[in-house]
């Protein structure tokens, strides 16, 4: 489809439960290539509207062929994966009591002392920060959405939880190397995408951050911010054989304390013995 965003926005224009529709990620940012796909958040009246694809009928021309909601971290509320022909899209949900709350909390700046209204907001806030548009609502919404950009922090790790999750760390990557010794590759080489590397992400995520330097989490974008051979210490082998897993394992371990001795210096170290 040559522009989904239009597609959206004139359904989103007929629909009295939307008060807002806002584009976001490398669409709106205008950095998308032939693989991306396109981001929407949508504040609504109706959150529940969204649990069956039978308002997609209104996304005149766009023919869906997969409809899959899930949950999101914000609030508990639904994120939908979309796929058309020749797109696809993700859905932000947004339950508009909820949001006109906390637009109100943050007019009256409750944000700059209630840490857990802050917390509450982060993810909204790093979702949006690279970059946004509105499709509908902007008068209401859109000094809500700058001030959540200028005024909410990324979510950091403190050095105690930094500490609690290389400890996670030692513990999984035992599991892992128990399973190994057992023949359970399957079992392992799922600990070692699931946990191991997932800990590392979030660490480095951390780590650049600290430094200032361009990061975003969950990996994206590691090759282009890193370089290739950099970013290949999170390569993680996925061949169901004892040696290669072993041998990634190892090397998210290494990479494990390369970062926490640049994270948290000397207050951390590898159980020794292990």
């Amino acid at each position: 489809m040559d522009n989904l965003a239009e597609t959206f926005s004139a359904w989103a224009a007929t629909e009295p439960s939307v008060s807002a529709l806002t584009l976001f990620g490398s669409r709106a940012r205008g950095q998308s290539d032939g693989s991306s796909d396109w981001d929407f958040q949508v504040i609504t009246s109706k959150p529940d509207l969204f649990m069956t694809s039978a308002w997609t009928s209104g996304l005149k021309g766009a023919r869906v062929l997969v409809y899959a909601p899930r949950m999101t971290r914000f609030g508990g509320v639904p994120k939908v994966n979309l796929v058309f022909e020749g797109a696809e899209a993700d859905l932000v949900v947004l339950p508009a009591g909820t949001l006109t709350m906390a637009r109100l909390l943050v007019a009256m700046g409750f944000h700059r002392r209630d840490g857990g209204l802050r917390r509450r907001l982060r993810d909204l806030a790093v979702a949006i920060r690279p970059g946004w548009t509105f499709l509908k609502g902007e008068r209401t919404w859109g000094r809500f959405y700058r001030r959540l950009v200028d005024e909410v922090d990324d979510p950091r790790l403190g050095d105690d939880e930094i500490r609690r999750l290389a400890n996670v760390f030692v513990c999984d990557y035992l599991w892992t190397v128990r399973k190994l010794e057992r023949g359970e590759l399957v079992a392992a080489q799922r600990m070692l995408h699931r946990e191991l590397a997932e800990t590392l992400l979030a660490l480095s995520h951390e780590l650049r951050l600290r430094r200032g330097e361009p990061t975003y989490p969950e990996g994206r974008r590691l090759e282009k911010l890193l370089g290739t051979a950099a970013a290949s210490q999170w390569a993680v082998s996925s061949r169901l054989e004892a040696g290669e897993l072993s041998a990634a394992s190892a090397r998210l371990k290494d990479a494990l304390c390369a970062h926490m001795a640049s994270l948290v210096a000397d207050s951390w170290a590898w159980p020794s013995g292990i």
